[in-house]
């Protein structure tokens, strides 16, 4: 047997043991309302790649996702609580300490906006010092970035949405805004609105990302449910394997 072929079988019968081996149940997962388009509300009901996601792991885990999404800062509240687990989370030092991540599941990239009469060259955080950027309430934007901003190199003016972050750069008010979701991301928030959508060509996306930031699923550790993690990954992981995850992440669901 080719050795290529005989690895994959072995990972496809690994996978179909980790699918099969535990009691499925009922999980609440909290998530963000309005981080199109990865994950957001549509006609009141999740929709997005991640919400996708959860919806195929759930026919192969046979674990039901109870999706309910909030703004981001009470999503993440919810679940350190212990109301349930919180998907589009970001891993760091000091969230390992309290919660069970997944494998990553998508690799969201955070890019800095400016105005065109503002724009400055950015290649490094440094290149940040003494500037007031408009972030997400009770984001993490990885162990580095959080560092700088903790250490006062920039100021974080947080609040609950990418397109009140750009009208407020619109106004003024910053000197630049993190906005999440790659170059998508950017577009759907500024297709959003008409203000923003009328006011597009004063907007510039700078070249170099903050920061390439993998999102992940994740249950407070005192929960205990590293089994159902432990489902999902395996069901990522064949979803990867047989090119769906790749396909949902092209088809922009």
């Amino acid at each position: 047997m080719n050795i290529n072929l005989l690895r994959k079988t072995i990972v496809l019968l690994t996978l179909g043991t980790a699918l099969g081996t535990s009691q499925a149940e009922t999980l609440v997962v909290l998530g963000d309302h309005a981080y199109a388009p990865i994950i957001y509300t549509l006609n009141g009901k999740p929709a997005g790649l991640l919400p996708a996601i959860l919806e195929r792991a759930s026919a192969l885990t046979g674990d039901r996702y109870d999706l309910r999404l909030t703004p981001w800062k009470r999503a993440y509240e919810l679940a350190a609580r212990g109301e349930g687990g919180v998907v589009g989370v970001s891993f760091n030092q000091e969230r390992a300490k309290s919660f069970d991540f997944s494998r990553p599941i998508y690799d969201d990239d955070i890019h800095i906006v400016t105005l065109k009469t503002k724009t400055f060259p950015y290649a490094k955080l440094e290149d940040l010092k003494g500037k007031t950027i408009g972030g997400i309430s009770g984001a993490s934007y990885g162990d580095d970035v959080d560092k700088a901003i903790a250490g006062g190199l920039f100021v974080v003016d947080r609040d609950v949405g990418q397109a009140g972050r750009l009208r407020k750069l619109l106004a003024g008010r910053l000197d630049a805004a993190f906005i999440g979701n790659g170059l998508a991301g950017f577009e759907a928030t500024v297709t959003s609105q008409g203000e923003l959508s009328n006011n597009r060509a004063q907007f510039v996306v700078l070249p170099v990302p903050l920061a390439r930031d993998p999102l992940h699923l994740a249950f407070p550790k005192g929960m205990n449910k590293r089994e159902a993690l432990n489902r999902f990954d395996a069901a990522l992981e064949k979803m990867r394997q047989n090119g769906e995850l790749k396909k949902l992440a092209t088809s922009g669901k």
